[in-house]
């Protein structure tokens, strides 16, 4: 029992636990060289990102001074699901503009703002009878940013009444050519 010693409340052998605080110490040290001080570079995700360009041509603009902002000047994305934010500082005046890259809207509660892009793709992967991996796995081999699984059934929650009414619509109307038929 020598070379054995508790860590996290379970026996392990000292080579072991050497090798997990390695790994503990490598991944601080990791964390310390992606801070913002610390590293020049923007937090960019990697990829390709959906936008709506008029849009972008429209945000692109300095609220303080006008100015036409460069997307080389980029501070921080934010990605929400297929939606990007980005805050880009102005090289005038150095004031950051928040750059949606796409559209919003209110949910029918009125409690919240969903993006257009996000809605569209989940509405879309519902059609096409896919779940929230299955949506992952084709944004992930496009090298678009993924949906989190709890933003997917967000989304998933504000299309299923409308899908229920189209659906009950359509019954409907089914409903009436066939005894119109009859």
């Amino acid at each position: 029992m020598g070379d054995r010693m508790r860590y996290k409340g379970r026996f392990i052998k000292k080579k072991v636990f050497d090798k997990q605080i390695k790994i503990k110490n490598g991944l601080q040290k990791k964390r310390k060289g992606n801070d913002l001080s610390t590293n020049n570079k923007p937090n960019l995700s990697e990829g390709f990102r959906v936008v709506d360009l008029k849009l972008l041509a429209e945000k692109l603009k300095c609220v303080k001074c006008f100015e036409i902002l460069c997307l080389d000047n980029i501070v921080h994305e934010q990605n929400l699901g297929l939606n990007s934010i980005l805050k880009v500082k102005c090289t005038k005046c150095d004031i950051i503009t928040i750059v949606p890259m796409s559209k919003t809207h209110r949910t029918a509660d009125n409690k919240s703002n969903h993006s257009d892009i996000n809605t569209g793709v989940v509405l879309g992967a519902i059609h096409a009878d896919y779940d929230c991996t299955g949506l992952n796995k084709i944004l992930a081999c496009t090298n678009i940013p993924t949906i989190l699984p709890q933003l997917f059934k967000r989304y998933e929650r504000e299309a299923g009444p409308a899908i229920e009414e189209a659906a009950k619509e359509s019954c409907k109307r089914a409903a009436k050519e066939e005894r119109q038929h009859q």
